[in-house]
C-alpha cells in the first residue's frame, strides 16, 4: 500500500503510541526481543524494535515506518486477528478535510474495504490525508448508512464505520 504517513526518531503522538503497543506484542509472540515503553515518542529503543521487526519480515531494517513496514506490520497484526483502530476518545472528536495522520489512514483503509464489497462506494487513495476524495467517500458512506451526510467522521460516524468493519 503506498502511504506518505512515515514515522521515523523523534516522532511522537498517538500513531507512535500504538505502534509501541504493536512491537510489545510482538515481543509477546516472540517476533522480536526489544520490548518498548508505550510513551508515545519514536526514540532509539522505538527504532531498535522496529529494526527488529523488519528483520522478521524480511525488508530493509531502516528502523523507519514506511509503505512496506505499515504492510508488514498489518499483516502481521492480521494473522494475529488482532483488529487495528484508534479509539475515540471523546465525542467532540472528528476527522475532515485537512486532518492528516494514522487516524485518516486506517479510516482510509476501511473505507476502501467496504468499496470493495459495494459498488456504490468508490476507492480512494490510502496516503493518511483527508482530502476532498476521501470527504466524498465518507459522505457515500453516510448516504448508504443513513447517517449525517456532512463528510466528516464524527462519533456516530466513526463508530458507524468501526462497528461495521468488525462485524465483517
Amino acid at each position: 500500500m503506498y502511504t506518505r504517513y512515515v514515522l521515523r526518531i523523534g516522532d511522537k503522538g498517538i500513531a507512535v503510541n500504538k505502534i509501541q503497543a504493536y512491537l510489545n506484542m510482538f515481543v509477546n509472540e516472540g517476533y522480536i526481543k526489544t520490548r518498548v515503553t508505550p510513551d508515545g515518542i519514536f526514540g532509539p529503543r522505538t527504532q531498535t524494535a522496529v529494526r527488529e521487526i523488519q528483520s522478521y519480515l524480511r525488508i530493509n531494517p531502516d528502523g523507519v515506518i514506511g509503505n512496506a513496514t505499515w504492510d508488514g506490520i498489518f499483516e502481521l497484526l492480521r494473522r494475529m486477528n488482532v483488529m487495528t483502530n484508534i479509539p475515540v476518545a471523546s465525542a467532540a472528536f472528528h476527522l475532515s478535510v485537512g486532518n492528516y495522520g494514522i487516524e485518516v489512514f486506517k479510516m482510509q483503509e476501511y473505507l476502501n474495504e467496504f468499496a470493495d464489497k459495494n459498488a456504490c462506494l468508490k476507492r480512494v487513495v490510502v496516503d493518511g490525508e483527508y482530502g476532498n476524495a476521501t470527504r466524498m467517500a465518507v459522505q457515500q458512506y453516510q448516504y448508504l448508512k443513513d447517517l449525517v451526510i456532512d463528510g466528516i467522521i464524527g462519533k456516530a460516524t466513526w463508530d458507524d464505520i468501526i462497528n461495521e468493519r468488525n462485524n465483517t
